[in-house]
This record gives C-alpha cells, structure tokens and sequence, in this order.
C-alpha cells in the first residue's frame, strides 16, 4: 500500500507517536513513594517558557488531559462558550458567545493563529511541544485560562498527563487538589521526568524531516505542528477542516523515523 492509499485510509484522530527517547524514559520510570500525599507542584510552566510565558497565570492544576481541564471549566463557566464549528469538538459548537475557546495552534490544521483581544479567551496549547524554536506564542491579557498536555505533543494520551491554568482560583479544583490533594501522582511525577530531560523542541527537530520529506513527496504543506500537513486536493475531503483538508502525518512519520532508529 503507498503512501496516498494509506493515508485515505485513516480515520481522523490524530494518532501521535513517542520518538525513542522519550519511550525510553516511560519504560523506565517508577513512582518513589506509592502512599505519600503532597501537594501538586510542577516545572512545566517554566518548561514552556521559550514557547509560551504563562508566568502572570497564578493557579496551575494538573488534570487527566486537556479534555479534563477543559471539562473542569466548562462546567463551571456561566458565560456562554463561543467555539469555531472545525475547533475541538469536544466543547458544543456555537456561533456567539461572550467567551471564546480556541486552539493554538490550532487543530483544524495545525498551524499558528491570531489570538483575538477583543473578548475573553479561553486558550488549548495541545500542539505546543510540536513546534520549531522559531515559533512564540503572545498571551494577551484577555486569556483567562490555558490548556496543555503532553499527549498530542509526545504521543503519551494514556498517560493523561495535563495542566490547567487560570488568572483567578478554580473553586472545584482548590479543593479536591489544593485541600485534598486528589490527583494523579504517577502520571503528574512521570510528566516532571519527561520535562527534566526533553526540551519542548525536541520532537520537532527530531522528525521535521520526515514532515518536510513526506509534504514534498505528496504536495502537501507542511503545518506548524510536525504532525501535521494540510492540501486542497480534493482527493483528501475526508479530512475537511474550515477551507482545507488536514491531514495526520503520524503513521507515515512514524515508519520514516522506526526505517532509521532500528
């Protein structure tokens, strides 16, 4: 089966892949303590700072994915959601709202947007970790909340390893994980190794190649986001997101990278 067959074969997930480094570390990774409770600190605020600067969000809480997190403040949020109908289809799709939630980058095809200013933001940074070092995401001051996690970005979503943020207190949240200190330990101390030891640029560098060499060979372009490509060939249509078709690249990324680590 050549590439283009395989590719009208997939479904839509985006399906991404741990390059060895990183599985190599999940391999070897063990919990310390299986009893001890403590409270939920992290370094993955610094970690994204070359991307992003989330230093003026002074609640961080870890959640099982960006999915979760959003999910947290969704079902406490009393203003109306606006969501762009191609956006993550987990929030309900709306045409207005006095919120926006967005991608960025985004997920109808990867590549990088313009944060809007003129109403709140709610803000999902899932492809962030796909990036080269020449990208720098902007927050402005009406992003109220953030999203991330290390599934899309390192192949990791059984995992759950997510982070939320916020400018003001999660009243849920401070409790079961400020007063109760509920979460997931094991997933939270693994995603503190990842960090410890792989750069938030590392995937790209790793596989920008083997984006770069597929796109050329199938006259796609390439997205911000190594994953992913995007073309107008109507071949493609399947994968129609807003005015183009967004095409998963994992499976094909990943049998050009196993070719040359094997």
């Amino acid at each position: 089966m050549n590439q283009k067959e395989r590719l009208l074969k997939q479904s839509l997930a985006i399906r991404t892949f741990p390059i060895a480094k990183i599985k190599a570390i999940c391999d070897k990774f063990k919990l310390d303590n299986h009893t001890e409770v403590k409270p939920f600190s992290s370094k993955i605020t610094e970690w994204l700072e070359p991307v992003i600067d989330l230093s003026d969000f002074p609640y961080l809480y870890p959640a099982n994915g960006v999915t979760e997190g959003l999910n947290y403040w969704y079902m406490q949020e009393d203003r109306k959601v606006f969501r762009h109908k191609d956006d993550y289809v987990w929030l309900p799709e709306s045409h207005s709202g006095d919120i926006i939630y967005l991608s960025c980058p985004s997920s109808i095809d990867g590549n990088m947007v313009e944060i809007p200013t003129t109403m709140p933001v709610a803000l999902d940074i899932a492809y962030v970790g796909s990036l080269s070092e020449k990208i720098k995401i902007d927050v402005p001051y009406n992003v109220e909340k953030v999203f991330f996690s290390l599934s899309k970005c390192f192949g990791l979503r059984n995992y759950r390893i997510g982070y939320y943020w916020s400018r003001t207190p999660d009243k849920q949240l401070e409790r079961l994980i400020g007063s109760a200190k509920y979460y997931n330990y094991h997933s939270m101390a693994l995603g503190e190794k990842i960090i410890k030891e792989v750069s938030p640029f590392e995937v790209n560098n790793t596989l920008k190649k083997y984006q770069d060499k597929i796109c050329r060979e199938l006259n796609f372009s390439a997205s911000d986001s190594v994953w992913l490509a995007t073309t107008e060939n109507e071949e493609y249509n399947k994968f129609k997101k807003g005015n183009t078709n967004r095409i998963s690249l994992c499976d094909l990324i990943q049998d050009e990278y196993n070719r040359r680590i094997i």
